[in-house]
């Protein structure tokens, strides 16, 4: 009767995320030593959400070589942290995987995570809007996102909530600028059609390529007044000069 020999064990804990890049640390025991062996590796590649809104990275293949690269998919769920960056707890006590980057919005079901420092790793959710009509007192856009659900429907998933300040511009720019923490800060900026109600402004607004996205934010004139004296003024100007009361377009 033989006895099977003792295996060595290898455990694997994924440290730390990059741009362009994934951190492991990976410990050897050799079974009959007992001794470990532990090696930290970065590996190059590319991030990107698969179709169930869950994180993925495709490692780089290898010159000259005929094995296929590794892919890594996070399943579960993400979150947004207080710095409005995403972190995926990686069920191993407190290891916590944190993307630093920052948001944009490109279309109406579509909420993307652009990596810091990349030209190739972003993550395009696909979402639903909670509610299409925003006010800037809340400074809020909220989102409903499935992430590693089989099922097409959002209406029961996760929210995910943009926290930021509207800004007017004086050249009638509109932009959401978002604080990411440590002094960092940046806009989302998008285009609009502009209506004018009883009053209120009524922005309708539409990506980098004039397509719309849905999304409405109204400012009331009391507000406006507030927010940005001289841009309002320009608002007033605009709307005395076309004489009409909806479907003013200002270009951005």
């Amino acid at each position: 009767m033989s006895l099977s020999k003792p295996k060595d064990t290898f455990r694997r804990r994924f440290i730390a995320a990059k741009s362009d890049s994934l951190v492991i640390e990976t410990i050897q025991t050799f079974s009959k030593t007992k001794r470990q062996r532990l090696r930290i590796v970065t590996v190059k590649g590319t991030w990107h959400a698969n179709e169930h809104n869950e994180l993925v990275f495709q490692a780089k293949a290898r010159r000259g070589s005929a094995k296929k690269p590794d892919k890594y998919t996070f399943k579960g769920t993400w979150r947004i942290n207080k710095n409005q960056q995403i972190e995926y707890n990686c069920g191993e006590g407190p290891d916590v995987l944190t993307f630093k980057g920052h948001w944009n919005i490109s279309s109406t079901n579509k909420l993307v995570y652009i990596l810091e420092g990349s030209s190739t790793s972003r993550f395009e959710f696909k979402v639903q809007l909670e509610s299409p009509s925003l006010y800037p007192k809340k400074g809020q856009i909220r989102y409903r996102i499935g992430i590693g659900t089989r099922k097409s429907r959002l209406s029961g998933g996760q929210l995910i909530i943009l926290y930021g300040q509207w800004k007017l511009g004086r050249n009638l720019t509109l932009s959401f600028q978002m604080d990411y923490g440590q002094g960092r800060v940046k806009a989302i900026e998008f285009g609009a059609s502009v209506s004018f109600g009883h009053n209120k402004v009524i922005f309708s607004l539409e990506n980098e390529f004039g397509k719309p996205l849905g999304i409405t934010l109204t400012m009331t004139h009391r507000f406006l007044e507030h927010f940005d004296v001289e841009a309002f003024i320009r608002l007033k100007s605009r709307r005395s000069e076309q004489a009409i009361e909806g479907g003013v377009k200002i270009p951005f």
